[in-house]
């Protein structure tokens, strides 16, 4: 009986051995996938790409270790290994912050990012129908305002400049930007500031319809750097995202093919794209000789290559004091953050947060800025 009873079993080996193989390649995933974005795209095109699968790689990870330790099994180490590994990447990712942090007495700053979808596609602005997202500014209380897709019409029936500058009368200075222009409307960065703006410029990368800009603003004794992006879009259409729709609702082997290889060529393409864009911003970074803020839409997940770069030395004000995925962009499924504030560690962010409006495909982040 006692032989019988220590005889392994076949089963438990076998689904042990099992297990023990998908956590040693769900580990090499997510490992991958935190690491990868250490490399250009430019030279490594494969980089691009598994950081998009960073979340459900660590919720499964921590699945299985919850698996081994409730079996007491030293296979747990398997798992717990590489989330220490990947702390950096899990804090940029999902945040959690117990402790709400408050102002400590020095200058504050309210600063807002906000990619505007042209102000709800160049809506007009009137006293008995306003235009909402010009409300919503109006009412923020920020004083500084980083806008992308921030463009207005040359149709007195549509929202005009005059009419922007107007109702955003509490903002005495601002910089813009025009990307592109037609006919009838352009394409704007722009920043609203109720600080003095001394200097303004833009960054020398070449793109049809992004771009980044910089405001030096004076704040009381100090003067900050403000750089606003708008770096390469994916150029997904309203096609592209409809497969993705259809495939998270309905999956199928061979539409996900599909999609996944048409979706992964033009990720691939936006994302060589932006590696040079980060490169700039991250050079004007090194060089300025202020404290700086770098605000936008930056069309990249945490974690990736560009994320990587720019935030080098920086901090994140999400990271710092959000909770959760503090999702950004919001259309069809496609969820990810991709607004961003990141500052100077000599600031302290405090108190920020993701606004749910659906006024444009991105929701406006902000935070508090307090000053040394």
């Amino acid at each position: 009986m006692k032989n019988a009873k220590n005889k392994p079993n076949l089963f438990r080996v076998l689904r042990d051995s099992v297990l023990i193989l998908l956590n040693l390649a769900v580990v090499i995933l997510l490992l991958l996938s935190a690491k990868m974005s250490v490399l250009s795209p430019e030279r490594a095109i494969l980089s691009s790409y598994p950081n998009y699968a960073f979340v459900p790689l660590a919720f499964l990870n921590v699945f299985l270790l919850l698996y081994w330790a409730f079996r007491r099994s030293i296979w747990f180490l398997l798992s717990l290994l590489p989330l220490l590994v990947c702390l950096p990447e899990q804090k940029a990712w999902f945040p959690i912050k117990l402790i709400k942090e408050q102002a400590k007495g020095g200058q504050t700053i309210k600063v807002l990012t906000y990619n505007t979808m042209q102000f709800a596609g160049y809506q007009a602005n009137f006293k008995q129908n306003p235009n909402p997202v010009l409300n919503y500014l109006r009412q923020s209380g920020a004083d500084i305002l980083c806008l992308q897709e921030a463009g207005y019409s040359f149709d007195k029936k549509l929202l005009e400049k005059n009419t922007i500058i107007a109702a955003l009368k509490d903002y005495p200075y601002h910089s813009l930007e025009i990307i592109q222009s037609s006919k009838y409307r352009t394409g704007n960065l722009w920043v609203f500031s109720k600080h003095p703006i001394l200097k303004s410029g833009r960054l020398p990368f070449k793109s049809q319809s992004n771009a980044s800009h910089y405001c030096d603003v004076k704040i009381g004794q100090d003067t900050l750097r403000f750089i606003n992006n708008h770096l390469e879009s994916n150029k997904l259409t309203k096609e592209d995202k409809s497969l993705y729709k259809t495939i998270v609702e309905n999956p199928d082997r061979d539409n996900i093919s599909q999609v996944a290889e048409k979706l992964g060529r033009k990720l691939g393409q936006a994302a060589r794209l932006r590696a040079p864009q980060a490169e700039t911003v991250a050079g004007l970074i090194r060089e300025t000789p202020y404290k700086v803020v770098v605000c936008g839409d930056f069309n990249d997940i945490p974690a990736s290559y560009t994320y990587r770069r720019i935030k080098k030395g920086l901090r994140d004000a999400w990271s710092q004091n959000g909770r959760g995925l503090g999702i950004t962009f919001h259309e069809k499924f496609y969820l990810f953050r991709i607004d961003y504030i990141l500052h100077s560690p000599e600031l302290r962010s405090y108190g920020t947060k993701v606004d749910h409006v659906h006024y444009s495909d991105h929701y406006p982040v902000w935070t508090y800025l307090e000053l040394p």
